[in-house]
């Protein structure tokens, strides 16, 4: 299902595709009508997405359901949390839908490296993760675990923790940006607060800013540097390193420019 059929003109051939808004409870009925199984990535603060979701599979001889969570939905306490915090709600609801849900929990996603695009081609990246490694993980393998969850059967009611194959301090994850783009990128670091503030001054909302500081603190405590053999496990092919995922990216990590059809958020939140 997608929001316009112009921005799905690069699906590959034979994919049917569905306009329709996942807000809209008649769009997503139409979207699950006769299928076998769903994969849900839910945005915004809440759980109306998924609570959607659920009315329709209800209405639709109950298909399975992938849910893209994160492992913040794990990170306790939730209290200090926001992000998670919305991620487990959305968790619960699958929980007491009764449905058959597989639940996939990822660490941080390689591809967030692209909200560091302005900085690279400023040559200087201000971080608020200290030395907090991360086991980010490429978008490609979280594909393949959902691929793999959504046409097997067995995986109903289990979680999933998904991990690179290595945990990089942001300031690693620069110099190996640096080293594959060719580029001389310095790195200074920040404290989440001062990060925050100066995101405020610069138009993010206070309580988008206030909720990405409580993430950026359990970062930088290192509390997402454990790494997973699930992708192995569930695929049969060992999860791909950071510096694989910024060489298949390079060209895109260079450009001078950022694509006027895409922001960075978009790579951010969908791949």
């Amino acid at each position: 299902m997608v929001r316009s059929l112009a921005r799905a003109a690069d699906l590959p051939a034979g994919i049917e595709r569905v306009v329709g808004d996942l807000d809209n409870p008649d769009d997503v009925a139409k979207a699950v009508a006769g299928v076998e199984a769903v994969f849900l990535m839910a945005v915004g603060s809440g759980t109306a997405q998924a609570e959607t979701m659920v009315d329709a599979a209800r209405g639709a001889a109950a298909p399975r359901i992938v849910l893209l969570s994160s492992v913040g939905a794990r990170l306790e306490p939730l209290s200090e949390n926001p992000i998670g915090a919305a991620l487990a709600a959305r968790e619960q609801v699958m929980r007491e839908s009764g449905l058959p849900v597989t639940y996939l929990r990822p660490n941080a996603f390689a591809s967030n490296a692209f909200w560091w695009r302005d900085a690279i081609r400023a040559g200087k990246v201000v971080d608020p993760t200290g030395g907090g490694r991360i086991a980010v993980i490429d978008p490609a393998d979280i594909a393949r675990v959902a691929a793999t969850t959504l046409t097997e059967e067995g995986h109903a009611g289990k979680g999933y923790t998904l991990s690179g194959p290595e945990a990089l301090s942001a300031r690693e994850q620069v110099e190996i940006i640096a080293e594959v783009t060719g580029r001389r990128i310095e790195f200074e670091d920040t404290t989440p607060h001062e990060y925050a503030q100066a995101s405020i001054a610069q138009g993010t909302p206070p309580e988008q800013a206030q909720a990405l500081q409580a993430l950026h603190e359990v970062f930088r405590a290192g509390r997402a540097a454990y790494i997973t053999d699930d992708v192995e496990n569930l695929t049969g092919v060992a999860p791909r390193t950071f510096r694989t995922w910024c060489e298949h990216n390079a060209a895109t990590l260079r450009l001078p420019h950022w694509p006027p059809t895409t922001s960075g958020a978009e790579y951010a939140a969908g791949c």
